[in-house]
């Protein structure tokens, strides 16, 4: 592990032990500048501007050579772009493997050799006037990527990757209505394994939509599949709840907790929400019985089993009270969050028997609960997020209600005003909590 790796993974430590009550802040203050991160051994802004200035070269020369392209031999052609790619390449990892102060540069001069090579698999074909399977650019771009990803390790490299196999999987199933399972396999096992080794934070951020998007792209093709895609992501968003718990346990990756945690959240209410809906639940939960097949089955049952043994894990290791947030106990809201991919698979396998509210209701149920969770979390310890984000939720639902349950003009005005009322009694509480809280700090 580099030295600034060591650093930051000793930051994350000391935040952990001030978290579960080891040492105090100003025994984690001392430590942490005892131990400063050197910012000259990870220099992000020199690896920033070195990739973007790579990309724009890149295109520069692109748009050069197809400029005066005709007017250069076949064998030139081929000489200037073999050379291209394994000159920036060598000079990549040379200057990746030197001295500290070059790495950054060794990064942006080796994401320039990924850029040419791709523009070589485009430019070789048209040379020789192949006609292939137009996807097939993607993935050996994409696979050329990974390979530096894993060899350097590379971080620019790996986003790269990310997004051309992403690209390759979305290619072959809308212009083909090929499903590819590999691509969303190699994000996961591969780039995943890198962003936690490197613990880097930005590559963990790009591979979660990636890999959404990659796995959606490699979902069976044929029949109405719209329940299949949305069981399957509801589950995926389970997954990233309980991951962003979980890496909150000593000794993983700290860091990643908030990206799960944004990725998961957001996901979660959107699919929560709509399935509030009776018309929307309803459309989203139906499925015809014949067109099930053995790959949807599959596709389907991956994201669920993942979802249901990684609750149980986080369960674990709560009953152990190892797993500590820094913004207290998420409460007990969260454990609705599997309760509602249940309840989702129980309306899915009854979609044929029920509708309407018998549908809708159990999740506008949810929604409350969840939403009343938060609030009262938020008023008792004094924490601004949950308190803001439960009210704006709660608003939203009340004003879905309007239009598809309240009916009657008085039960409408008693609705807006017992909500008004909660919220002016929210406020109320969670300013005297704040008070108390700064008052026990300064104590």
């Amino acid at each position: 592990m580099a030295k600034s790796d060591t650093q930051e993974w000793l930051r994350g430590e000391i935040r952990t032990w001030q978290t579960e009550g080891l040492i105090s802040r100003d025994q984690a203050e001392v430590l942490q500048a005892r131990y400063p991160v050197d910012r000259n051994g990870r220099s992000w802004g020199m690896i920033i501007f070195s990739c973007l200035g790579a990309v724009i070269i890149g295109l520069g020369v692109i748009l050069l050579l197809a400029y005066n392209w005709d007017a250069i031999p076949k064998f030139a052609k081929l000489a200037i772009i073999l050379g291209a790619v394994a000159l920036t390449h060598l000079s990549g990892l040379w200057l990746k493997l030197g001295a500290e102060r070059t790495r950054a540069l060794g990064e942006g001069i080796s994401l320039l050799g990924s850029m040419l090579f791709g523009a070589g698999i485009f430019l070789v074909a048209q040379i020789y006037h192949i006609d292939e399977h137009f996807p097939n650019a993607f993935l050996i771009w994409g696979l050329g990527a990974l390979s530096m990803a894993v060899v350097m390790p590379s971080i620019p490299q790996a986003i790269l990757a990310a997004t051309l196999l992403t690209v390759w999987g979305g290619a072959e199933r809308l212009a083909f209505d090929t499903p590819i399972w590999v691509a969303p396999a190699c994000i996961a096992l591969i780039l995943g394994s890198l962003a936690w080794r490197r613990r880097s934070r930005i590559l963990l951020a790009v591979l979660i939509p990636a890999f959404l998007f990659s796995y959606g792209f490699s979902l069976p093709a044929g029949g109405d599949s719209s329940w299949l895609l949305f069981s399957t992501f509801l589950s995926f968003s389970a997954v990233l709840i309980a991951f962003s718990q979980l890496a909150a346990y000593p000794g993983n990756f700290s860091g990643a907790a908030p990206i799960f945690g944004f990725y998961g959240w957001v996901s979660f209410w959107v699919m929560l929400y709509l399935m509030s809906f009776p018309k929307i639940a309803r459309d989203l939960f139906y499925w015809h019985g014949e067109s099930l097949h053995w790959p949807s089955f599959v596709f389907g049952l991956i994201p669920l089993s993942l979802a249901l043994v990684t609750w149980i894990g986080l369960a674990y290791w709560k009953t152990k009270g190892r797993i500590r947030s820094e913004e207290g106990d998420p409460g007990w809201e969260v454990y609705l969050v599997p309760l509602t991919v249940i309840l989702g698979m129980v309306d899915l396998t009854a979609s044929h028997a029920v509708e309407g509210w018998v549908i809708a209701g159990p999740f506008n149920l949810v929604f409350i609960g969840m939403v009343a969770s938060m609030m009262a979390r938020g008023c008792r310890e004094g924490l601004l997020k949950p308190t803001v984000i439960g009210s704006v939720l709660l608003v939203l639902l009340v004003v879905a209600r309007y239009f598809d349950l309240f009916e009657s003009q008085l039960i409408r005005g008693s609705v807006f005003l017992a909500v008004g009322l909660v919220l002016l009694v929210e406020g109320f509480l969670y300013s005297r909590s704040r008070r108390q809280k700064e008052g026990r700090g300064l104590q």
